[in-house]
């Protein structure tokens, strides 16, 4: 079972040899934009920048790609990097239903050529370190600010083992060997604070998703349809809200996001 749930390009390219129509893409980029997450995002890329314009932009692991879909309909400069061919191929439909331009690398973040490196604006990665143990673990956030320039920020965004329904909800999907996503191990704010004091990594902050959505994990309608694979068409787009956030995000949301900055302290 473990052999099963390893970190490889098959797993991934399983994973993502999936028919979503364009529908639900619009919906699910839609979504996204109206989320808490995406609001503290653009938050800190405004701060920083002051614009998305013309930033270069690296997204690592990045299956569909609809964070970068984002910033890249606010003019800035995509790149996206995975070591699954299907993954990319994913991403690439996703850009190009939305009219939009990207550059797609296909190379293993954990060895990276030379040219990739001191380069980006921003870094970032949605649901890829969890998936790493040991040394790699460490070495896959640091490879976050290995790809930025001094001054550049990373996003990483990772499952927090402190918001209840995800844990709840990973339980017995494994139980019940329901589980796709391969080996995963949340992080701790701690943890994330620990790897950053090893890196050299010492403007930081935190911040969450919404901790109320999180409450989808343990829905049991939403779990029903899940286990019967009923698939129902996306909602109407309009009718998304916006999404509202608490200052429990930060601690309990499903999400723990990490904004580092890249200085002239960082270890790399």
């Amino acid at each position: 079972n473990l052999k099963k749930m390893e970190n490889t390009p098959k797993l991934w390219d399983n994973l993502w040899e999936i028919d979503i129509s364009e529908e639900e893409d619009r919906f699910a980029i839609a979504k996204e934009e109206k989320s808490i997450r995406w609001e503290r995002i653009e938050n800190v890329v405004l701060k920083e920048f002051g614009s998305f314009k013309d930033l270069n932009i690296l997204e690592i692991g990045a299956g569909a790609g609809t964070n970068s879909v984002l910033m890249a309909k606010r003019g800035a400069h995509i790149t996206i990097l995975d070591y699954s061919e299907q993954a990319l191929q994913r991403s690439q439909e996703l850009f190009k239903r939305s009219q939009l331009n990207a550059e797609f690398t296909f190379q293993d973040a954990l060895a990276l050529p030379n040219e990739l490196l001191n380069k980006y604006d921003v870094s970032m990665s949605f649901g890829l370190t969890e998936h790493f143990l040991g040394a790699d673990r460490v070495k896959i956030n640091k490879v976050h600010f290995q790809v930025i320039r001094e001054g550049g920020i990373s996003f990483i965004s990772v499952p927090n083992k402190y918001n209840p329904p995800y844990r709840i909800y990973k339980y017995f999907s494994q139980l019940l060997g329901r589980w796709k996503v391969g080996m995963e191990f949340p992080y701790s704010r701690r943890e994330l604070r620990n790897i950053c004091q090893e890196i050299g990594v010492t403007e930081i902050s935190f911040f969450g998703d919404s901790l109320i959505s999180s409450m989808q994990f343990v829905n049991p309608i939403r779990i029903i349809k899940k286990l019967l694979k009923i698939k129902e068409p996306p909602e109407n787009i309009e009718s998304i809200p916006n999404e509202k956030g608490t200052f429990l995000d930060a601690y309990l949301s499903y999400a723990i996001v990490f904004a580092g900055k890249r200085t002239a302290k960082t270890n790399l």
